[in-house]
Parts: structure tokens; C-alpha cells; sequence
């Protein structure tokens, strides 16, 4: 009786946790984390503009999107079982962040967030070619190992000390992974691609940056 109480709670946890760090909410969670931790000024107006700009565009179209597929029983569920369902998904959000970059592109002061948003970019169209060969890559795992990698390149070259959020942030990314294969979502091999693909796209996403801007 203990043991299927303590089982449902794991449960629920691990949804939990998948939930609260779903793909779709990490960078509106990297956006403001980054405005929390840089030491450069930005004016109100333009941060708040960027926070609601991606809240909408990146967060908001998204789900909604998603849930009138889900109604009209057009994809099998939210999880997204079949690879060919995750390849049409990851084509709609790479034109979102396509949409949102050629905004932000506008406004220099975000320059140092420019790699980050080509990075989302990269990442989504590289998990759709995994997808078109019938591999499913862990989106979660892409999501939070990018958002990491981001940071501690940013971090670096910004001279700036964010040890202690870094080490939440491993600790994070890992109980995100593990509530994935935990839920049956995902296997090792599954949350390996993703993590793969999450830090390779954000380097490529800082030397596209360097190169072009």
C-alpha cells in the first residue's frame, strides 16, 4: 500500500517536473534568467517588449497551435509518440524562432542572445532530420542542455561567476531527464541524441554569431 503511494507520488512528481520544464517554456525561462544575471543595462521598455514578445509568439501560438491539433485528433496525443509528428512540430516551432530572431534581430542590445535564439533554430531543425529517419530525440533534453550550454558560454566570455545557478541547472536538467525515462517517454539512448543535439546547436549558434554579427 506504502510502496503504490510512494509510486503514484514519484509519478506525479515526474510529470510535474516535465510539465514545469517543457521545451516550449525554456526560453522564456533562459530569457529571464539571462536579463537577472547580465551586468549590461537595457532599457525597461525593450526588455519587457522581448519577455512579452516571446511569451506570445514562442509560448502562447505555440500551445494553442498544439491544442487544435490535439482536438482534432490529428496527432496521436501531447507526447507525441511518432517521429513523423515530432518532425511536423519541430518544422512549425523553427519558423516561430525564425519569426522571433528576425525581430530581435532589430534591436543590437540583444546581441548577446543571438546565439542562443540561432541555436533554438539549429536544434529543432536537426531534430527534425532525426525525426524524418524515424528517431525521436529527447526535445526536453535539447531544450535544457541548450539553454545550459548557453550559459556557460556566456558566462565565460562574459567573466561573470554563476557557478551556483549553473550547478541548479545540472541538477535540474537532470531530474528533467530522469522523469522522461522515468515516465516512459524516452529511453538512454533517446535522451543521449538530445543532449547532443541541444550543446552542438548552441555552439554553432555562438560561431554563426561571431561570424556574421
Amino acid at each position: 500500500m506504502m510502496q503504490n503511494k510512494g509510486n503514484k507520488i514519484i509519478h506525479i512528481g515526474a510529470q510535474l517536473v516535465s510539465l514545469v520544464f517543457h521545451p516550449v517554456f525554456m526560453p522564456l525561462y533562459t530569457i529571464w534568467l539571462y536579463f537577472h544575471l547580465s551586468p549590461r543595462f537595457f532599457l525597461p521598455a525593450n526588455r519587457y517588449f522581448l519577455v512579452l514578445y516571446l511569451s506570445i509568439v514562442g509560448v502562447l501560438i505555440p500551445l494553442l497551435f498544439f491544442s487544435v491539433i490535439l482536438w482534432t485528433k490529428a496527432f496521436s496525443g501531447y507526447r507525441l509518440v511518432h517521429p513523423e509528428e515530432r518532425l511536423i512540430f519541430s518544422v512549425i516551432i523553427a519558423v516561430v524562432y525564425a519569426v522571433i530572431f528576425q525581430k530581435i534581430y532589430k534591436y543590437h542590445q540583444f546581441v548577446e542572445l543571438f546565439p542562443f535564439f540561432i541555436g533554438i533554430i539549429l536544434s529543432v531543425l536537426a531534430l527534425a532530420v532525426y525525426n524524418y529517419f524515424k528517431s525521436k530525440p529527447s526535445i526536453h533534453a535539447t531544450a535544457i542542455s541548450g539553454a545550459l550550454t548557453f550559459f556557460v558560454i556566456w558566462s565565460y566570455y562574459s567573466q561573470i561567476n554563476i557557478l551556483n545557478y549553473l550547478s541548479l541547472m545540472i541538477v535540474i536538467a537532470a531530474l528533467v531527464m530522469a522523469s522522461r525515462v522515468y515516465l516512459g517517454a524516452h529511453n538512454l539512448k533517446d535522451i543521449a541524441r538530445g543532449i547532443f543535439i541541444g550543446i552542438l546547436m548552441q555552439l554553432a549558434g555562438f560561431y554563426v554569431t561571431w561570424m556574421v554579427f
